[in-house]
């Protein structure tokens, strides 16, 4: 069954609420009409017996046979005078001689409105005492309630009319104007189905309305240019790992493929199995790295964090390397804070990074300079660096140092490795919440350094 669209559901909700609106605008309306059109009626009334009252202070007759003439008189003046009674305490003064209309029970001596229904007719009756010269006059007048009930009658058949009306109208102009706002919902789903791996540059279109839809068309071409990064940093992986493995697999199969093609002495056979040995461990270091990397891209690094002494993982790595310094002419030397070095740390991601650092500062340092490897204490906590006296790094290069199989020249290519030390480095850092800060000038020589929290 075919899910109802967006604007159909929103078009629904809206007839719904409006409908319930406008029944409730059109009930209170009704009361509200109905309360003000009673009111005027009882003002009326009470302005008939203000009246009477009147023409009792007016006219001040005591005799009973005029003051029953004089009320008549007021009675006949006055719209539906018919339907007022008076009554003394001897009995009725208007109607006179006629019948009265009412009976003599609803005149009781108390202020009072009420609606009622009488010879199949509805009125509005209001009884109310008068003090006179010591005699209190018991008075009644009444309205009919045709023209009222008639007012409130059409008004609810126009309600009832209207209403429908009121609500097609609302609802087609409703589905109008939901189409409408959806309208770039739909454009913005029509690029996004027409965008692929193969056109990740491809963006939607964002309308300038500054509301919902630019925020998510913004939002969605930001998640857009994140992917064509990730897509195109995995496709330089890809190629650049390609590029690295090619060179030490085809160096081993032409090794391989030499010694076989013809007997050789034992001596030729161990040099050839040396040179496959030494490509094939470089190969074992490079898909090593290559899983490390792919490992920390999708977070499955784990690098639990404890207090250790900084000094101690220094000085145990600088003597470790104090060998190969050597051979190379380097000066190899530690720098160590007074007290130890505590800081929150994982020793084995800690001493990979310092070896990264120190296998780099040793291959790019010639004969004769130094590498200094250095704790301090800091504000944010303790800073590890591992300077030397180098070839430095070129400022263009610096910004991409980084970068996976990353090497700023040919020099450098020379001097082996595949160019992941730094990144793993880096993510090493990134896990230690910290990162690898880099200063180096041309011919000076460079210096690494990154701050743990204590």
């Amino acid at each position: 069954m075919a899910r109802m669209s967006v604007g159909l559901r929103l078009t629904i909700w809206y007839s719904a609420v409006l409908l319930v609106a406008l029944a409730l605008f059109g009930f209170l309306t009704w009361i509200a009409l109905d309360h003000w059109l009673m009111r005027g009626v009882d003002e009326r009334l009470a302005q008939k017996v203000q009246g009477m009252r009147t023409v009792l202070e007016v006219e001040g007759v005591t005799d009973r046979h005029v003051l029953q003439q004089e009320l008549s008189e007021f009675a006949e003046e006055v719209p539906d005078g018919r339907l007022i009674q008076i009554r003394d305490s001897r009995g009725l003064l208007v109607p006179g001689a006629n019948e009265p209309f009412f009976p003599a029970s609803l005149m009781a001596v108390q202020t009072e409105y009420r609606t009622m229904s009488w010879r199949g007719r509805a009125f509005r009756v209001f009884t109310k005492p008068i003090e006179y010269q010591g005699e209190t006059y018991a008075t009644l007048v009444a309205t009919p309630l045709e023209d009222v009930r008639a007012v409130i009658r059409d008004f609810r058949n126009l309600l009832l009319a209207m209403v429908p009306c009121v609500l097609i109208v609302a609802c087609l102009g409703g589905y109008w104007i939901s189409r409408r706002a959806l309208a770039p919902v739909d454009e913005i789903t029509r690029v996004a189905r027409s965008i692929s791996v193969q056109n990740l540059s491809k963006r939607l279109i964002v309308p300038q309305t500054g509301d919902e839809l630019q925020r998510m068309s913004e939002t969605w071409n930001q998640v857009l240019e994140r992917l064509e990064t990730a897509v195109k940093r995995i496709r330089r992986f890809t190629a650049d790992a390609s590029h690295e493995l090619r060179t030490p697999v085809a160096m081993i199969r032409a090794t391989a493929e030499l010694a076989l093609r013809r007997d050789r002495d034992p001596e030729h056979y161990r040099k050839s199995l040396r040179e496959i040995e030494h490509e094939a461990e470089r190969m074992s270091e490079l898909t090593a790295s290559m899983l490390t990397l792919a490992r920390a891209d999708s977070e499955e690094v784990d690098l639990p964090l404890q207090q250790m002494d900084l000094n101690a993982l220094v000085e145990e790595l600088v003597h470790q390397n104090a060998r190969l310094a050597e051979a190379k002419g380097i000066r190899l030397r530690a720098e160590l804070t007074g007290k130890p070095a505590v800081a929150a740390a994982n020793e084995a991601g800690i001493r990979r990074l310092l070896l990264i650092l120190i296998d780099n500062a040793l291959k790019y340092t010639p004969a004769g300079g130094s590498v200094t490897v250095m704790t301090s204490e800091s504000s944010g906590g303790i800073s590890l660096s591992v300077r030397d006296s180098g070839e430095g790094i070129q400022a263009e290069a610096l910004p991409h140092i980084f970068e996976r199989f990353y090497r700023a020249d040919e020099a450098r290519s020379r001097n082996g490795g595949a160019g992941l030390g730094l990144s793993i480095a880096q993510m090493i850092a990134h896990a230690h919440r910290s990162r690898i800060e880099v200063e180096s000038t041309p011919g000076t020589g460079s210096c690494f350094h990154l701050t743990l929290q204590a």
